[in-house]
């Protein structure tokens, strides 16, 4: 029983579209990381003080939120530039 995998009619689209997966679950998986270990050491953390806040505190309130919107520009940056190098290749259609 062999199992046909169907010939793509365009694969440069479907390198496009791999590279851009690759890179969205590259970016979640960084964050999610980020993320957990600013939970893990929160406590540890909170020993320390910035502008009269617990560190650890003031990291998952501010920290996490700087570092969201620092991966979201980011990320369109990189999908920028994987969307110019198939423009130059090719047509996008």
């Amino acid at each position: 029983m062999t199992t046909d995998v169907p010939v793509s009619d365009n694969p440069a689209r479907d390198r496009h579209q791999l590279r851009t997966l690759i890179l969205a679950i590259a970016t979640v998986a960084g964050i999610l990381l980020a993320v957990s270990l600013a939970i893990a050491a929160a406590t540890y953390l909170n020993q320390y003080w910035f502008l009269h806040f617990p560190l650890g505190f003031y990291l998952l309130a501010q920290g996490v939120l700087i570092l969201l919107i620092a991966a979201a520009f980011w990320f369109t940056r990189m999908q920028e530039h994987i969307d110019h190098k198939r423009s130059e290749s090719e047509e996008l259609g």
